[in-house]
This record gives structure tokens, C-alpha cells and sequence, in this order.
């Protein structure tokens, strides 16, 4: 537990602000100005609810135990909600979504890398700028703690800002785009309309994609030096706070720039006349990004793993009467040999898909329907609602909140509003 309330933000607003961001000015051109912002803003609300949650949940435990180390970790909480005995039968709900968004972001980080070198230098085809990556990638992958990567996040978050600055700054010094000359280029605005309703919600799901960051919230409050749910919530207030403020700042202007009859990028970027500088430090950010997103996905491969080789390895019978390992140190660490293993594993999965795959804003839109409303909403809803109303903790949860009924209220929310944007979100996307 070395890392301060500054690192910690730093790692979490890094978490959220990567590719994800290039795509928002495309999601305004199908949502319209005003839509875009009130869904970017409910994003931004249910996004803090739902990290907010996991770490209300991790701080219980941490009281009911009486382990003021205790190192919270999605597997301890699943324990801890169904027991020893029943966490077997429950623990892919939890880590298949998580795995499934982490191994989705990654692969598009790839799938973009590819594209970004390619536009800057097309001498060579896009597999073989995906495949030089593993230059930097690779080593970054088997730093052991998130904390290490605290100082490529700094940088990662300087080059964010350029970025931004960059497209915030060409609408008023660049005379060729769209809204400058609409006279001779054919130009116009939604600020109501949408421009259809599976649009709308297909490109809902790149918004809830962007704002994801439920992968690390944990391993972010493990480290922390001051750990209390009140420096916590500063934490993510913070940091989702930021990324709401840049994300509505770029969608609109980078719509605006353009206009709704412009085809925007899914990478915005890609738009632009001038974007060799840009692209080079987009290429960083989605380097050191990449990273972040790994060492969520080999906890959770770590723990499929786990699962698969209790139902190999164990019979039924001894599974019922063998509990799992309770113990924190336990189920928080990786043996050298399987650490090393589900690195190498997961990395060529990754680089063999991605040369594979070539539509970035399909991968956003699927991921973010898909595992980021799970991991966001539904999961943290359902946890919590499941751990305080425990009947055998119930003298333990009063004692611990008076906002019992609020919490399961709003938890009731985030389970519907998760499920309801899955289903339509995804069906949208693949249907338009």
C-alpha cells in the first residue's frame, strides 16, 4: 500500500481516457449535441455509482474481517458472497465479463495501433507496425504492480492533453474544416435530433465503453496508501469527473468541427490534415495503455484458471467438503511460473487476433455493450445488493451505513439500467 491519492487518480483517469476518447465526436454526430451530452453525463453518474459500490463492498469486508490489510480482489468479494463452498458455481459470472472487456480493449488498442503507424508512415502494412509494438508492450506487460506504471501514466496523460488541446484548438486556426467553409462544403448540426434510434444506441455503448474502469478500481484501492471510502470517493470523482469534462469537450467540438454530413472517424484523428505529431502521441498513450488493461486480464485469467482446474483436477465430493482458499495473500497472488505462463498465453491471443481485425469502432461498440455494461452496472449492483442484504451480517450492515435502503434502491437501478443498454445496445450494433 504505497501509492498516493495523486498516483492513484493519475492510474484511474488513465484507465478511463484512452482510444475510447477519438470515438466520442462520432457518438455526438449520431446522438446530436444535446443527446450526447445528457448520455455522456448519465455515463458519467452511473459509471461513479457503479465503482463507487465495488469499493463500498471491499470496505465492508475489510470491517467484517477485521483485517485493515485485507486486499480486496473480485474473487474475495465472490467468496465472501456466496461462500467457500458455492464461490465455485458463481466465479465466471464475475471474471468472463472483466475478461472479456479487458481482452476486448487490448485487442482494440492493437487493432488501432496498427492504423495509427500505418497513416504515419505507409510504407509499411498495419500488421507490421502491430507486430513492432511488442518492443515496448511486452516488457511494460510483466511489471508486476500498477504502481510501476505510474510514471508512463503521467506522460500518457501530458500526450492526452495535447491531443485534446490539438482538437479543441484546430477548429479556430484551421480554415479548411467543414464549418468554415459552408458555403462550399456541405455542412449542418444536429443539436436535437438523432440521426436514428439504433445509432443512437449502438453509439451509447462507445460511450459506456469510454468511461469503463471497473477493471482496476481494485487493484487502484489495494495500493492506496490512505484506503477510506471517503479519500476513495475523492478518487474516482475525480478522476471520472475529468474524463466527463473531456469527452463532452471533444465530442461537441469535434462534431462541430465537421458537421453531421462529414464521415466522422471512429478515430476522430483520422479526420484531421494535420495529425503526424497527434498520431505519434496518440501511438504513446495507446503503448502505455495497453499495459493497464493487461494486468486486470491476467488476475482474471488467473482466476478462470483457478476454476478450471478445481472441476479437472477435484471430484464433486471433495469440492463440497474441501472449501476454497480463503486467505487474502492466497487469492492475491500469481505463482513466477503462471504469471509468466498467462502473460505469454494472453499476448499472443491478443497480437494473433490483431492482425486479424481491422474494424476499430466495431470492437468499441460490441466490448462496450457487452462486458463494460456488465462490469459497470449489473455487477456492482448485484454484489452489493447481494453481500448487505446477508441476513447472517445484518447487525454488521447497520452498524456500517444508515443508506441501507438508498443503496438497494440504487442498486436495483444499476442491475436494470446494465441489462437494458446490453441488450439494446448490442442488438442495435449488430442490426444497423
Amino acid at each position: 500500500m504505497s501509492a498516493t491519492t495523486v498516483s492513484s487518480i493519475l492510474n484511474l483517469t488513465k484507465t478511463i481516457i484512452g482510444s475510447g476518447m477519438l470515438a466520442v465526436p462520432f457518438a455526438f454526430k449520431q446522438d446530436g449535441v444535446f443527446i450526447g451530452i445528457i448520455l455522456t453525463l448519465l455515463s458519467f453518474v452511473m459509471t461513479c455509482l457503479g465503482l463507487y459500490y465495488f469499493i463500498i463492498v471491499s470496505d465492508f469486508i475489510r470491517v467484517v474481517k477485521k483485517n485493515d490489510k485485507h486486499q480486496s480482489s473480485f474473487d474475495s468479494i465472490c467468496k465472501f458472497a456466496f461462500g467457500s463452498k458455492d464461490y465455485k458455481k458463481y466465479t465466471l459470472i464475475f471474471n468472463f465479463p472483466m475478461f472479456l472487456q479487458c481482452f476486448g480493449v487490448c485487442l482494440s488498442y492493437l487493432v488501432l495501433i496498427g492504423d495509427i503507424f500505418h497513416t504515419l508512415i505507409p510504407r509499411f502494412e498495419s500488421y507490421v507496425y502491430i507486430l513492432l509494438s511488442t518492443v515496448i508492450i511486452v516488457p511494460l506487460c510483466f511489471l508486476p504492480r500498477l504502481d510501476n506504471l505510474k510514471y508512463s501514466s503521467m506522460l500518457g496523460l501530458a500526450f492526452i492533453c495535447y491531443i485534446s488541446l490539438f482538437i479543441i484548438l484546430e477548429i479556430f486556426i484551421d480554415s479548411s474544416l467543414p464549418i468554415w467553409n459552408q458555403n462550399t462544403v456541405k455542412y449542418g448540426i444536429n443539436w436535437l435530433k438523432i440521426s436514428s434510434a439504433k445509432e443512437c444506441l449502438s453509439s451509447f455503448s462507445i460511450l459506456v465503453f469510454a468511461f469503463t474502469a471497473s477493471m482496476n478500481i481494485l487493484p487502484i484501492y489495494n495500493e492506496l496508501q490512505d484506503r477510506s471510502v471517503k479519500n476513495m470517493r475523492k478518487v474516482i470523482v475525480v478522476s471520472v469527473g475529468l474524463s466527463c469534462l473531456l469527452f463532452i469537450s471533444l465530442g461537441m467540438i469535434g462534431y462541430l468541427s465537421f458537421g453531421k454530413y462529414s464521415d466522422i472517424k471512429g478515430n476522430i484523428l483520422l479526420n484531421y490534415s494535420k495529425k503526424f505529431v497527434t498520431n505519434s502521441c496518440l501511438s504513446f498513450i495507446v503503448l502505455v495503455s495497453f499495459p493497464l488493461m493487461f494486468y486486470p486480464l491476467r488476475l482474471c485469467s488467473d482466476s478462470i484458471v483457478d476454476w478450471v482446474v478445481l472441476f479437472k483436477n477435484r471430484s464433486a465430493s471433495e469440492l463440497e467438503i474441501e472449501p476454497l482458499l480463503e486467505s487474502d495473500e492466497v487469492t492475491q497472488l500469481i505463482s513466477d511460473k503462471r504469471f509468466k505462463i498467462i502473460t505469454i498465453v494472453q499476448l499472443l491471443s491478443i497480437y494473433g487476433l490483431s492482425l486479424l481485425i481491422h474494424d476499430f469502432t466495431l470492437v468499441l461498440a460490441l466490448v462496450g455493450g457487452i462486458a463494460a455494461t456488465s462490469i459497470s452496472f449489473f455487477l456492482p449492483g448485484f454484489i452489493t445488493f447481494k453481500i448487505l442484504t446477508m441476513e447472517k451480517y445484518a447487525v454488521e450492515i447497520k452498524k456500517y451505513t444508515s443508506k441501507l435502503s438508498l443503496i438497494l434502491f440504487t442498486c436495483k437501478v444499476l442491475m436494470v439500467f446494465g441489462i437494458s443498454v446490453m441488450i439494446l445496445s448490442v442488438y442495435s450494433t449488430l442490426t444497423k
